[in-house]
């Protein structure tokens, strides 16, 4: 355009006024363009899937679904995903459940497009698709399709999964030339059926020199020994099956790895999710394919298309082959149609190991040299061998001489080897035995075998060396004590694998110790009888004797009158003396037999003596009970009472305290007594506490009931006594 140079104003509002009504009249055409762009609604998706989420197959489609969906601009698609997991909660109510629970959780946000996982959630759908998604369109990945593709309502379409079977088979039957028989497993399940029932639909027509078999209906256990077994000449084609195993569900992978490593025969089948899982291969369908392929038409049918206008597809097979089973069967990989896919591949020895390999070629001239070493090593090593076996025969002699076994245990098969003195220590005619450790067990005396559990549980699991005495019962009724000590030993990872160990007879020194505690005890009670005399005859003798002389001094001091006051005080002095020397008797006799103690009991009698020891030797004692049952047995009270005496009596003579604390109390099925002082203490480092034979009496007693004492002291810091004895052998003696 040429403007004139005498007219630029006019021209330039011309082009300008055209401007404005351009825009204008855009602006009232497209009034709503921006505004519309700014608030749309992003469209839902939602994938219905049957099983949980990590069911191999699942996983493997999620992902290349959503990676599907994320090619659509951000923010213009919402997906959702639920797993309806039927065939772990089956029923017409957990179907119910399930509709009500979608309805609740998407009754606010309308789905524009329900992509059904698998037969299952495609039957769900359609049964409830008018309580739940009424004008919502589908698209299924199927084993096959329904039966209409309502082509007036909101439609469906989608990927058909079955087929490709028969050309699985025959591509077996080309790699494994001479097959006779063929074993297909499946379910009873319907769903299981319907892949069955399409298999045979395939199967006719194959070559009437081939046997076909199914497998349906069998226990995980049934169908492991049956393919354990199979015939020669024969191939398994793995459809799909899922089962109950001791009430619990077990799924399609789970059971075919648990036959694929026994099989006798190889297994081929039609889903790529089983590779790895011990099938050779086979036309499989993949997961990740399906999973692309569907989100690509959930997408065009977010973006306007109508599901029944886009034509329901059949899945895409492809070659897919275990590297491990091929090798595992003879297969060779130039057998394979072309574009086939190995998966699993292990590289080669020289790819893996190149380095190493050169590396150790240039060793060999080395290791020439060892060898020799080795054939001098192997020399010497039989030497030693033949030493350690002179040495065995030497411990086993040993061992037979000290009247001890033996064990080696291998805690793996449960087996045990003993050797040594079986015949005094079991019963067993022979130097040695081998069997299983639940023998060793039944041996031990009833009584003790919790017990030796516990030491063998606490050793095992602390790693620490094990050590239990307890009685043995051998088979003609004799009991035998013995001491047992043992050591495990540990595998890499921490397991025990096996556990050597030593038992010794020590039946004679427990004679012996229950001879010395009777006797122990006999002497005590001989003593206790002893004192109750000397008390009895102070009391009913001495005293009685003494109280009548001192009345006679105080009649003759009465007659004696005024006439020799000297006389009489003389008498009143003899009169006083004599009735100290009697109180004095009295307490001597209360110290040997406390009369306090045989008739009110423990509790009094305890009580009476602190209030006593307090009067007479000036020392404040706090005295406290709790829980103390009535009818306390005699030897254990008159036991807690002697102990209390001597422990006082040393708070007096040693510590310089001028406070004692005692406390009697019941605790279970034994009753404590405890006296403590603040006073100088004793250093344990330098002493020995039992040194004086107050306090190995008091042992002496506790340990004839069965009880216990524990002195703790420290300097400065005061001393004090516990002991214990058990209510229930109150008056029995050990024997």
């Amino acid at each position: 355009m040429v403007v004139s140079a005498e007219h630029p104003a006019r021209i330039t509002s011309s082009v300008m006024g055209s401007m404005v009504w351009f825009i204008g009249l855009v602006v009232f055409l497209f009034p709503q363009v921006s505004p519309v762009k700014a608030a749309a609604t992003p469209k839902r998706i939602l994938a219905l899937y049957w099983y949980n989420k990590d069911f191999p197959s699942n996983p493997a489609f999620d992902r290349s679904f959503q990676a599907a969906l994320k090619s659509a601009p951000a923010g213009s698609i919402e997906y959702y995903s639920e797993y309806l997991e039927s065939d772990r909660f089956p029923g017409e109510n957990q179907s119910e459940v399930l509709r009500d629970y979608l309805h609740q959780k998407y009754a606010n946000r309308s789905i524009d497009v329900v992509v059904a996982v698998s037969d299952v959630p495609l039957e769900f759908l359609l049964k409830y698709r008018d309580s739940l998604f009424p004008r919502t369109p589908i698209v299924f990945v199927a084993i096959k399709p329904p039966a209409t593709n309502e082509p007036s309502g909101p439609g469906l379409t989608g990927i058909v999964l079955a087929g490709g079977y028969r050309k699985t088979l025959d591509l077996a039957l080309r790699l494994h030339p001479g097959t006779k028989q063929v074993f297909i497993i499946s379910g009873t399940l319907n769903h299981d059926k319907t892949y069955e029932t399409l298999c045979r639909e395939e199967f006719q027509g194959l070559d009437s020199g081939i046997s076909i078999n199914y497998f349906t209906d069998l226990s995980l256990d049934e169908l492991i020994f049956k393919t354990r077994r199979l015939p020669e000449r024969s191939l398994v084609l793995y459809i799909w099956q899922q089962l109950q195993n001791k009430g619990l569900p077990l799924e399609s992978p789970d059971i075919l790895a648990a036959i694929a490593p026994s099989t006798t025969a190889p297994i081929y089948g039609v889903a790529d999710w089983q590779v790895g899982r011990g099938i050779v291969g086979g036309y499989l369908r993949t997961f990740e394919t399906e999973g692309t392929r569907a989100g690509e038409i959930a997408l065009r049918i977010a973006n306007g298309a109508r599901a029944q206008d886009i034509p329901i597809e059949s899945a895409t097979k492809v070659p897919i082959f275990d590297w491990r089973e091929l090798h595992r069967w003879g297969v060779g990989e130039n057998a394979l149609p072309p574009g086939s896919v190995v998966l699993n591949r292990q590289l080669t020895l020289w790819e893996s190991s190149k380095r190493y390999i050169i590396g150790g070629i240039s060793l060999i001239l080395v290791e020439t040299l060892l060898i020799f070493g080795l054939v001098w090593q192997r020399a010497k090593r039989r030497k030693v061998e033949a030493e350690l076996a002179v040495t065995y025969e030497r411990l086993r002699l040993a061992v037979e001489a000290a009247n001890a076994v033996g064990w080696d245990w291998d805690i793996e098969s449960g087996r045990e080897r003993w050797f040594g003195d079986l015949q005094t220590m079991f019963g067993i005619p022979s130097d040695t035995y081998s069997g299983n450790v639940e023998d060793s067990r039944r041996r031990i005396h009833p009584e003790d075998r919790e017990l030796v559990s516990k030491a063998v549980a606490d050793a095992r699991q602390n790693q620490k060396r094990y050590r239990a005495e307890f009685r043995v019962l051998r088979p003609d009724a004799t009991l035998r004590w013995i001491i047992a000590t043992g050591k495990f030993y540990y595998a890499a990872n921490g397991d025990a694998e096996r556990m050597l160990g030593m038992a010794v007879d020590i039946t004679e020194r427990k004679a012996s110790e229950a001879a010395i505690a009777s006797l122990s005890g006999r002497l005590i009670d001989a003593q206790e009888e002893e004192r109750k005399r000397i008390a009895r005859e102070i009391h009913d003798d001495y005293n009685q004797r003494l109280a009548m002389l001192a009345l006679n001094l105080e009649e003759l001091a009465d007659e004696t009158g005024d006439s020799a006051v000297d006389v009489s005080h003389r008498f009143h002095d003899i009169c006083n003396r004599i009735g100290e020397l009697g109180a004095d008797l009295h307490s001597l006799s209360h110290s040997l037999h406390s009369s306090t103690l045989e008739n009110l009991g423990l509790v009094a009698g305890a009580k009476a003596f602190c209030e006593e020891f307090a009067q007479q030797q000036e020392i404040q004692v706090d005295f406290a009970h709790e829980n103390i049952p009535h009818g306390v047995p005699g030897d254990v009270a008159l036991c807690l009472f002697r102990v209390l005496q001597e422990g006082l009596r040393n708070i007096k003579r040693h510590s310089g305290a001028d406070r004692a604390e005692v406390r009697l109390e019941s605790s279970g099925e034994k009753l404590h007594l405890s006296v403590a002082d603040r006073g100088r203490g004793l250093d344990v480092n330098m002493r020995s506490p039992r040194d004086g034979i107050g306090i190995r009496s008091m042992e002496e007693r506790l340990r004839s009931l069965g009880g216990q004492l524990r002195i703790n002291s420290r300097p400065v810091e005061g001393t004090r006594i516990d002991a214990w004895v058990p209510l229930k052998v109150a008056s029995e003696r050990v024997a």
